[in-house]
């Protein structure tokens, strides 16, 4: 490994000692998901210190979390997103690329997903290093997301911080998304005339 990248893995690992919740927040799974406690509410709060499974706006003001420093995320193209200007304040987004949302810009947590058409389309002349994903022509990005730039840096270190990281994954697996019911129409249903 040359120097400078012992550098750069070195820089990433004390920035996630002093953020421990960046870990958890990558790790985290369930953004966008329905709370359990309020199935109408979806959950785009994160607690930097609690690291607890994010929550709703709900649960955010039915607890104290008042004194914490709480992230929002935010959802475009089905992807979870934090502001720029936000996440900046606590790692180093080189090489990330960046998002638009209602005139805000947003990068996303987690590697893209989704169809496979982004994936391999043969025209495309730049991609995620990591993930793959189709990225803008003109951005000078290397990553698709903050999830791509851990998994470059650190590797098979990023599997080994989630695996020993506060939140189990047995404990995100118990907290399940309340699925919406559909409403049914009143009335009789529209039927074409017989002939």
């Amino acid at each position: 490994m040359s120097e400078s990248m012992e550098e750069t893995v070195e820089a990433l690992l004390s920035c996630i000692r002093k953020h421990r919740w960046l870990i958890e927040m990558v790790k985290s799974k369930v953004f966008y998901e329905l709370c359990k406690q309020h199935p109408t509410q979806k959950r785009c709060y994160f607690c930097c210190d609690c690291m607890i499974t994010p929550f709703c706006s709900t649960c955010n003001k039915e607890t104290d979390h008042k004194s914490h420093t709480l992230i929002q995320t935010y959802r475009s193209s089905y992807q979870t997103g934090v502001k720029k200007e936000t996440m900046s304040k606590y790692m180093d987004l080189s090489n990330i690329h960046v998002y638009s949302i209602n005139g805000f810009p947003i990068v996303y947590i987690n590697q893209r997903r989704g169809n496979d058409n982004h994936r391999f389309r043969n025209n495309v002349s730049r991609r995620c290093q990591v993930c793959e994903w189709e990225l803008d022509a003109a951005s000078s990005a290397l990553f698709c997301s903050m999830e791509c730039k851990f998994r470059s840096i650190l590797g098979s270190q990023l599997d080994d911080l989630m695996e020993n990281s506060e939140i189990t994954e047995d404990s995100e697996e118990t907290v399940e998304p309340v699925k919406k019911k559909r409403h049914r129409r009143k009335g009789s249903p529209h039927r074409a005339p017989f002939f």
